[in-house]
């Protein structure tokens, strides 16, 4: 709200160099006789308008009759006093005056005039007022004679009487720095021009706002919470709008804002609560106590949460060099033995990282081994060979993982004669320690030597078997024939009509030919050359359908795929990459070739027909917002994000979600506009603070 005031002034005179008043009662300009100049003093006793914003000045001057007549217009050099007050003991006038405020023209002779300052001068005089200054100085410092002996621009003033019409200064806020992270402190400034006002401090944030403070003076430390990291969880950063509420006693005389960048500390991150892993295997866990190597896999089970707002986007598990995603899936095959890690990593919808560690002890187990198993005809007690014995004997050694004693071992001998397709259990051997080792143990079946038998063994443990069987041979004998004749044996008794058995190593002195289902050759080298594999004993040569080549470098070499061990390279078929980007790249594979249109490619804006177009591919910038204003308060309109090249077009109007106002308002009008921002104010005395509605928008 505007306020005016008027003073009168105590009028002095001195020459630039006596200290001494040459006129108590008056003020004077220049000289009435040019061997002295002179300085007026004038000083308003009781004017203090510190910290005001002044908005207009007004003088009311009693002249006497000094000088040139009312005819002539007269130039008054007004300046500023270096002393607030109208006698300076021991000060010459020369001593009193300052810097230049301004001129102005007038008629200043035996009348009383009235002038309204205005342009630079108004802007200098409320300028030197706002500082708290009271007195001010009349002096030209170049004076011309007139034809009369007097300078041409020598006045004198018996009264002058000051009017200031002012309103209480609104401060514009500052920080201390433009950004901060949420949970540390930030100093407000108020910048305020007047230790009499006092301010409220409020925030908005988002969906969130407060108040920061109130009857706050120069400055407030603030410290944002964190938890207004909910209004942004899906960003690291955000706009905080600050606005300071100027307060004079009770009564409000504006606001203005600043902008803050809020920071999501780095300390906010997702957490993970729980990783849970079972057996997959249906048995394992209840037979075995623990994980099995190459048997077990893992039902996997992740918790995890996001923090102040944010959600979880993504899972990511690294076990035994395999990625896993999602929070729940099931691994492949435990296969190393001992201590797993298993690291798991949350991403949030800010994309802030949490990560732990899991120990996974794998029990070691292999495949049952059967590392021995012989069978022989042997006398009856065992002891020793005999080739017509009707008795067999046997020797074995095979054993299991003990998987910390928890693992199953069986083991049985059977037999059958090699004819039939069932078998007989026979012998079931003792076991030690998870191991069998039997030494030609007898076996209590009686074996016919006119017939040949099959003997098997078998180990079986709680995951599956192993097994293996030998052939026992007839008796030997010269040679035997069938029982009907149609067959024959060597060195064994005759099995099979139709057939030429031998139960001893055939030697032919004469190999057999290829037509006849051999070689045709008695040495390596000769059956190789034979079947066209050439008859050398190292690589297979190239010509015979080999690569002629023994180690893997000269065998690519030969290939023709570069004897390199890593990617084959372009000039061997290859890529000469080992990722698929880096691949495309050496291929010279890229958007354009495929037909891709250039980034430089453009079309109409009529060809958009639908689909969203970013802002930030328009020809133009905006930015909008809303505030309130009265007669009495101005708001600061701040579009600096929007980062205009030039003063942009400012469009405002009145704005409320409810019932229409009743009654009309004043005009809004905007200015002191410049690219980052503006000021509105409503025409008149209107002084209820009403809500508006504002957009900017310009040039990028």
């Amino acid at each position: 709200m505007a306020t005016t005031v008027s003073y009168s002034a105590s009028l002095r005179t001195r020459k630039t160099t006596s200290s001494s008043n040459f006129k108590s009662d008056a003020a004077a300009q220049e000289y009435y006789v040019d061997d002295y100049n002179l300085v007026g003093i004038i000083n308003f006793s009781g004017l203090s308008l510190a910290g005001k914003l002044i908005t207009a000045v007004s003088f009311t001057f009693t002249s006497d009759a000094a000088g040139y007549g009312d005819w002539y217009t007269k130039t008054v050099y007004l300046r500023k006093s270096l002393y607030q007050a109208a006698s300076e003991s021991g000060i010459t006038g020369g001593g009193y005056y300052g810097d230049a405020l301004g001129t102005f023209t007038g008629s200043f002779y035996n009348n009383t005039t009235s002038y309204a300052m205005s342009g630079t001068l108004l802007t200098n005089i409320a300028s030197y007022l706002a500082l708290g200054n009271n007195t001010f100085c009349i002096y030209n410092p170049s004076p011309v004679s007139s034809s009369n002996g007097y300078a041409t621009n020598y006045l004198q003033w018996s009264a002058v009487t000051i009017m200031v019409t002012y309103e209480e200064a609104v401060s514009q806020p500052s920080v201390s720095s433009s950004s901060v992270d949420m949970g540390s402190a930030v100093t407000i400034y108020t910048n305020r021009q007047s230790t009499s006002a006092t301010h409220t401090l409020l925030y908005s944030f988002g969906g969130a706002s407060g108040t920061i403070a109130t009857g706050v003076g120069a400055s407030y430390a603030w410290t944002p919470s964190v938890t207004l990291a909910q209004q942004i969880p899906s960003a690291t950063t955000g706009t905080c709008t600050i606005t300071c509420q100027t307060y004079y006693g009770a009564t409000l005389t504006g606001t203005r804002t600043v902008s803050l960048t809020l920071t999501v500390p780095s300390s906010v991150i997702p957490s993970i609560s729980n990783v849970a892993f079972a057996e997959a295997i249906a048995g394992l866990a209840a037979q075995f106590g623990g994980f099995v190597q190459s048997k077990s896999r893992l039902a996997i089970v992740i918790s995890a949460l996001g923090i102040q707002g944010s959600t979880i986007s993504s899972y990511r598990t690294v076990l035994n060099g395999v990625t896993y995603s999602g929070d729940s899936f099931t691994s492949n095959v435990l296969t190393v033995a001992g201590d797993n890690t298993m690291t798991v990593t949350v991403t949030d919808s800010r994309g802030r990282t949490a990560s732990t560690t899991r120990t996974i002890t794998v029990i070691a187990y292999t495949s049952p081994l059967l590392s021995q198993f012989s069978a022989e005809r042997c006398n009856p007690a065992g002891t020793a060979s005999q080739v017509d014995g009707v008795n067999v004997c046997v020797s074995a050694a095979a054993s299991v993982s003990s998987v910390n004693s928890h693992n199953t071992m069986v083991c049985t001998i059977y037999y059958k004669l090699s004819s039939a397709s069932t078998w007989i259990s026979v012998l079931t051997p003792t076991i030690t320690n998870y191991a069998v080792a039997v030494v030609n143990q007898l076996l209590s079946a009686t074996f016919d030597n006119l017939h040949s038998y099959d003997v098997m063994i078998r180990v079986t443990d709680w995951f599956g078997a192993v097994e293996q069987s030998v052939s026992i041979g007839t008796k030997q004998v010269l040679m035997d024939f069938y029982n009907d004749g149609s067959g024959i044996a060597f060195g064994k008794v005759a099995e099979e009509a139709g057939k030429a058995a031998f139960g001893w190593p055939l030697l032919l002195d004469t190999p057999l030919a290829i037509s006849e289902g051999g070689t045709g050759q008695t040495t390596a080298a000769g059956i190789r050359n034979a079947l066209g594999l050439g008859n050398t004993t190292g690589a297979l040569p190239v010509a015979n359908g080999g690569t002629g080549q023994t180690s893997l470098i000269n065998l690519r070499n030969a290939m023709g795929l570069g004897n390199t061990t890593g990617a084959v390279p372009i000039a061997n078929g290859g890529t000469g990459a080992a990722t698929a980007a880096d691949a495309r790249t050496n291929l010279g594979i890229t958007l354009a070739a495929l037909g891709a249109a250039a980034a430089s490619h453009t079309h109409a804006a009529s060809a958009i027909t639908s689909g969203t177009l970013s802002a930030a591919r328009l020809p133009y910038k905006f930015a909008y917002g809303s505030s309130s204003v009265s007669g009495s308060s101005a708001a600061y309109l701040n579009y600096s994000s929007a980062g205009f090249s030039s003063v942009p077009v400012v469009f405002v109007c009145y704005s409320t979600t409810g019932t229409n106002w009743s009654g009309d308002y004043g005009a809004l009008k905007i200015y002191s506009k410049t690219t980052s921002g503006c000021y509105c104010v409503v025409g008149g005395t209107f002084s209820t603070s009403r809500a508006i509605d504002w957009f900017a928008i310009g040039l990028s």
